[in-house]
């Protein structure tokens, strides 16, 4: 998959704007502020169906109710995308993929992506909650179906906490018996998603760091592993899980949330066997966090049997110069487009250059 032109209307600060892409590396140049980021988020928002910058409702023009979207492909196809809102403030999204006109854009219909933020090189030093977004993000673009287990966590986590809180309002037998059936609910979900993660992280620990020597030039090794809030053999984990929300009710209760399940967990990641988090430098850390990245290219490539698109924004100044030439070395061949404040010397590729004032 190759895109050949961009189209936006309505959208961030862009009244119509339209550009052509190159096959290869295409750079968009311009001062904060600029506009560069939005015209990735279009480009995402069209090939993935949501926005990676926050509420899509965003994403529209203010003093406008529509933002539109177009991209056209190598195989001369077109794909439209447009985010409304009525005088009720009721949004609605519409995407046109061939013949299909569409609510929202089921798994079939996207489109191979990886997305680099300078956020997520960071991500080392951020939250654990962050971490865990991080990789539920990698997995849920690798199997569609993720999505819709984090949801309907998501809920059930939501429900059981609140349960939690009316424990003193509620008659004591009902209040066990309502949460015994949201404990089911939570301990299927959570070993469903802790499962995966711990699969994920295994295979990531075969080419971390074959990925991350080759960034930066020297043999290392990184590992990452799974830091669980249920301390279980994987194959029992549903059980235990269930055994423990029983057991910590009242303590839960006291609380007002549920202490263990997924939602507690954390990755934790070592760099020749210290801990990447308090030994490795900034630069270290970063070039880790890319190697996640490659090897999400790497996966999707494998999965969907395409070159993913691939999206840099801004990331270049978070790099040194080995890294920056390492990272461009290592996505040869993928058409990729890369946002930066200024044309340094790194950046010196043989691109399509558009410059944003």
């Amino acid at each position: 998959m190759l895109i050949h032109h961009l189209s936006v209307a309505g959208v961030r600060t862009y009244d119509l704007y339209d550009v052509a892409l190159h096959p290869g590396v295409t750079l968009i140049l311009g001062p904060n502020g600029s506009g560069k980021t939005s015209l990735l988020e279009a480009i995402y928002f069209t090939s993935r169906g949501t926005s990676f910058r926050g509420r899509d409702r965003d994403m529209i023009r203010h003093g406008v109710s529509r933002a539109d979207m177009k991209l056209q492909l190598d195989d001369g196809s077109l794909r439209r995308a447009r985010i409304a809102t009525d005088e009720q403030a009721k949004q609605t999204k519409q995407f046109v993929v061939g013949d299909r006109t569409l609510g929202r854009l089921p798994a079939d219909h996207k489109l191979p992506v990886v997305l680099f933020e300078p956020d997520e090189l960071r991500l080392l030093t951020s939250s654990p909650q962050r971490r865990r977004d991080f990789l539920d993000g990698i997995i849920a673009r690798l199997s569609p179906t993720y999505s819709t287990v984090l949801s309907r966590f998501a809920r059930v986590l939501l429900q059981r906490n609140e349960l939690l809180k009316q424990h003193e309002a509620m008659d004591e037998s009902d209040w066990q018996n309502h949460l015994f059936a949201w404990d089911v609910k939570f301990a299927e979900l959570s070993s469903t998603i802790i499962k995966a993660r711990m699969n994920f992280i295994a295979h990531a620990n075969q080419h971390l760091s074959r990925i991350y020597s080759d960034l930066a030039g020297s043999d290392n090794t990184v590992m990452a592993s799974y830091d669980s809030s249920i301390d279980a053999p994987i194959e029992n984990l549903q059980q235990v899980l269930l055994n423990r929300l029983e057991s910590s009710r009242r303590s839960d209760a006291m609380r007002g949330f549920t202490s263990a399940g997924p939602h507690r967990d954390d990755i934790a990641i070592s760099l020749n066997g210290h801990p990447a988090s308090e030994a490795g430098s900034r630069g270290e850390m970063r070039t880790i966090m890319l190697a996640f990245k490659l090897l999400e290219v790497e996966l999707q490539e494998h999965h969907s049997g395409q070159k993913p698109l691939i999206l840099l924004d801004d990331v270049f100044s978070e790099l040194d110069s080995t890294r920056e030439q390492a990272l461009i070395s290592a996505l040869t061949g993928y058409q990729t487009i890369i946002t930066a404040t200024d044309l340094r010397d790194e950046l010196k590729v043989d691109a399509l250059v558009i410059t944003l004032s």
